[in-house]
């Protein structure tokens, strides 16, 4: 059974390799991957919503959104792949009246689409 595994992975390797096969892998492998991507993202956007209330907590208001939101991501979390969902897009901030909102582009790429992944947080008063 490992030798199966073994070859079977050594043949996934060598069809990736070549530019024709690899498209049609990545095409026929990608209805799998997206439940594994939109799991992966939404766990990540849970850990930035866990940063962002502690933030709150410890420095001050949340970040405003657009580049000062890209700039805390900078900070924050060093690793690019961090920053980004599972399909490569920067995440986004939108501050509502008591809250706020991590949002992905989905597996579209595009925001404001049905594609979107969101998590929600709590603004936090200082007192």
């Amino acid at each position: 059974m490992g030798r199966v595994v073994l070859l079977l992975l050594l043949l996934l390797l060598v069809g990736l390799s070549f530019e024709r096969s690899r498209e049609v892998i990545v095409d026929t492998a990608r209805p799998a991957l997206v439940p594994a991507y939109r799991w992966m993202t939404l766990q990540q956007m849970n850990q930035i919503v866990n940063d962002l209330e502690a933030h709150q907590e410890t420095r001050g208001p949340l970040p405003a959104g657009g580049r000062e939101f890209d700039e805390w991501l900078d900070r924050r979390y060093p690793q690019p792949s961090s920053r980004e969902d599972a399909w490569g897009t920067r995440y986004q901030l939108q501050v509502t009246g008591d809250g706020f909102r991590v949002v992905s582009a989905g597996s579209d790429r595009r925001f404001g689409t049905d594609a979107d992944l969101v998590r929600q947080g709590r603004r936090v008063v200082r007192r």
